[in-house]
């Protein structure tokens, strides 16, 4: 053999002994293959969403009216009476001959047979037959925002769900992470926010965690490498990560800091372990902060929520759900109070 070629297998096996051994830690490997990996990943999400989006089938005459719709309203038999109107924020329509009509949470073949009924009631025509066609969904709107192809506001006709709104954003973008994060305003003004694994929806099949979504609704598609800070923070949210380095407690003061409220020795660390499990890691940031403890280093997916204290728990109620994959959090808004 020629001694070259001897000494070049020499050098490999020599090369290898030592990284077995662990004395020379191993090239890491190219971003560029990384980016690769996480691109196909992000395909074969997109291509089970989109087929997904494909199945939910969305009848527009489930469709409820509400305020800020433009309905388009046709009497074939008077083309005086035919109209295009705006639901008023009283959930009423003006009509000729019928005034006001109230409209409000009604199909659209409700209304037109309400009108229908109204006419004839009132001795204007004897056998109506109406049309009536919603050309602008205003009233039930959700946004979606953050890493999807196509983001903005996408109109709720019928019952849709979070998959369902994702494929109308075109799926995710190449650097969007594995969660979506949902923001939700309650009747009473009580903010919820959801925390949902689309992993697991997708590759696991579990459709227990596609949330059926309300008017207002936003979904928040972050970027991968994202930390979720939640509960008695000043500017809960979702914020991004070094890897490796960022801890529990930098990631709270990302989100401005505990809140006046807040419960600093009730802290939980919540932590994706794939499979839809999580672990839950109860840590008190008091103790963090004056060195008798361990700061954690989070990681992707990782959501912290900060407790409120107990004497304020009739003002500031805080409840943690975790179900299949999906985690629930509800709480008051800060700017509520003036504190």
């Amino acid at each position: 053999m020629d001694s070259g070629i001897k000494r070049c297998l020499l050098i490999a096996w020599f090369v290898s002994l030592v990284w077995g051994c662990g004395g020379v830690q191993a090239p890491p490997v190219p971003s560029s293959y990384v980016d690769a990996g996480r691109s196909q990943e992000i395909k074969e999400l997109n291509s089970r969403l989109i087929a997904q989006g494909l199945h939910s089938a969305v009848n527009p005459a489930d469709y409820l009216i509400g305020p800020g719709d433009l309905l388009e309203i046709k009497v074939f038999e008077s083309e005086k009476l035919t109209s295009v109107v705006r639901v008023s924020s009283r959930g009423e329509i003006t009509l000729p001959l019928l005034g006001s009509v109230h409209v409000d949470g009604m199909t659209a073949r409700e209304t037109e047979v309400k009108i229908e009924n109204l006419l004839r009631e009132g001795g204007y025509i004897r056998d109506p037959h109406v049309s009536v066609f919603v050309k602008e969904h205003r009233s039930k709107v959700v946004s979606v925002v953050g890493y999807v192809k196509e983001p903005g506001t996408y109109e709720l006709i019928g019952r849709q769900t979070l998959l369902d709104v994702l494929a109308a954003a075109k799926g995710l973008d190449d650097k969007a992470g594995r969660t979506v994060y949902l923001t939700r305003t309650e009747e009473d003004g009580r903010k919820q926010a959801y925390i949902v694994d689309i992993e697991e929806m997708l590759l696991n099949g579990n459709m227990d965690i596609n949330l059926v979504l309300k008017p207002g609704d936003v979904v928040y598609v972050p970027e991968a490498g994202t930390v979720f800070v939640e509960g008695a923070v000043r500017k809960p949210g979702s914020f991004q990560i070094e890897e490796g380095s960022t801890t529990v407690s930098q990631s709270i003061a990302m989100a401005g800091g505990p809140s006046v409220y807040a419960d600093t020795g009730n802290v939980k660390l919540i932590r994706y372990l794939g499979n839809g499990k999580r672990e839950v890691i109860e840590l008190n940031l008091g103790d963090i902060q004056n060195g008798r403890a361990e700061d954690p280093v989070v990681k992707d997916r990782d959501t912290i929520v900060v407790g409120v204290n107990n004497a304020k728990r009739l003002l500031y109620g805080l409840r943690l759900n975790m179900l299949f994959g999906l985690i629930g959090i509800g709480y008051d808004p800060p700017e509520r109070y003036s504190y």
